[in-house]
C-alpha cells in the first residue's frame, strides 16, 4: 500500500543518512600503547624480544644434544660468577695487611720473620705515601705499587711520556687477590713467628725439620724411653757408694 511504501522510503532514507554520517565522523585516534607498539621503537622491541627467544630455542636444543658440552660451559659460568661473587676487593686489602702488621708488633724484632717483616715494611711504606693501587679485573684483583701519590701534582708525576711503561707493570705487582684471599701475602706471612736467621749456624741437617723427622721411629722410642724406670746394677752401687 502507499503508506507503507512511504514509510519504507522514509526507513530507507534514514538509514542513507546514518550511513553518510559514520562515513564523515572523524576516525577515533589510536592509543598511546598502539602508537608505541607500530613506532619505530615497538618494532625494534619486538625484534630483539624474537631474536632472544630464537637464541634461548638454540640453547635448549644444543643442550639437549650436547649435554656434556653444555655442562662443562655450565661449570665454568658458575666457576666464574662464584669467583667474580668472591673477588676481595682494597678494603679486604687494607684489612688483611692491618692484621698482618698487629700480629708482627706483638713479637719481638729477634723472633720475626725476617721476609715477612721486610714484605709488610714495603707495604706499609708504599700505603703511607699513597703509591697502592688496587685494580679489579671481575675475577681476581691486583694491588700494585704506582712511582707517586695520585694528588702529586709534580712535572714527572703528571708529564705522560715518564710514566711507567707496560713491560714494568709484572716487577710493581705486589698482591694477587683471587676467591677471597689474597694470596702473595698469605704465603709471605707463612711461619711469621719463625725467624729463620736464627738457624742460619746450626748444621745443614739440623736447620730443616720435616714430618718424618717428627715422627720417627727413634724418636717414638727415646720418648716412651723417659718413662720406663731406671735400674742400677751391682757396679752402678758401687760407684755410688765409692763416690
Amino acid at each position: 500500500t502507499k503508506p507503507e511504501r512511504e514509510r519504507g522510503g522514509t526507513t530507507g532514507k534514514m538509514a542513507a543518512l546514518w550511513r553518510r554520517f559514520r562515513s564523515s565522523a572523524p576516525e577515533a585516534r589510536p592509543g598511546l600503547w598502539s602508537r608505541i607498539r607500530n613506532s619505530k621503537l615497538g618494532f625494534w622491541t619486538r625484534s630483539l624480544v624474537n631474536d632472544y627467544k630464537e637464541a634461548c630455542k638454540e640453547i635448549v636444543v644444543g643442550a639437549r644434544d650436547h649435554p656434556g658440552k653444555a655442562g662443562f660451559y655450565c661449570t665454568l659460568l658458575t666457576g666464574a660468577c662464584v669467583c667474580g661473587y668472591k673477588n676481595p676487593c682494597d678494603k679486604s686489602f687494607h684489612a688483611s695487611l692491618l692484621e698482618s702488621s698487629n700480629q708482627l708488633l706483638i713479637l719481638s724484632p729477634w723472633v720475626r720473620n725476617s721476609r715477612a717483616d721486610r714484605h709488610i715494611q714495603n707495604l706499609v711504606t708504599a700505603k703511607n705515601q699513597g703509591r697502592l693501587r688496587h685494580q679489579n679485573l671481575l675475577l681476581f684483583s691486583l694491588v700494585y705499587t704506582a712511582p707517586y701519590d695520585a694528588k702529586t701534582s709534580i712535572y714527572n708525576a703528571q708529564c705522560e711520556y715518564l710514566k711507567p711503561r707496560w713491560s714494568d707493570f709484572p716487577n710493581r705487582v705486589l698482591d694477587i687477590g683471587f676467591f677471597g684471599k689474597w694470596w702473595i701475602l698469605s704465603s709471605k706471612m707463612r711461619d711469621w713467628d719463625i725467624n729463620d736467621d736464627e738457624f742460619v749456624y746450626l748444621p745443614a741437617e739440623l736447620q730443616t725439620v720435616t714430618s718424618q723427622n717428627l715422627h720417627s721411629v727413634e724418636n717414638e722410642r727415646l720418648f716412651e724411653l723417659k718413662f720406663q724406670p731406671v735400674i742400677l746394677g751391682e757396679e752402678d752401687t758401687q760407684v755410688g757408694e765409692e763416690g
